[in-house]
């Protein structure tokens, strides 16, 4: 077992080691997509409304998604990239929480009845 484990881990660092200009020329275009993602799902979060408990979730989203900017600009493709699928993960969140929210509120009522 430990050996197919060094084999596979060798395998994958002889291929990292083979393309590693390709793997950087697809980091730019990844982080792009992803800023865009997470902008997406922002403004999203935004027009739908989601505020209160969900509120200060969204405003980390919005931060994390600034610094994610901040990174591309400075040519950090990778931290770029991981910070735009944070703020992604987070708008997420947030909506879900406002969901969660509003659907505790009308089983609220429903069982007031």
């Amino acid at each position: 077992m430990k050996r197919m484990l060094l084999i596979g881990l060798a395998a994958a660092g002889l291929s990292a080691l083979a393309a590693p200009s390709a793997a950087l020329a697809g980091d730019e275009d990844d982080a792009r997509v992803a800023i865009a993602a997470a902008k997406a799902k922002l403004d999203s979060a935004e027009k739908a409304g989601v505020g209160g408990n969900a509120g200060d979730v969204l405003n980390r989203s919005r931060t994390t998604l600034e610094e994610a900017n901040v990174q591309f600009r400075k040519d950090e493709d990778r931290h770029a990239l991981a910070l735009a699928r944070e703020a992604e993960a987070l708008a997420d969140l947030a909506t879900a929480t406002a969901e969660m929210r509003a659907l505790e509120t009308e089983r609220s009522k429903v069982a007031a009845n």
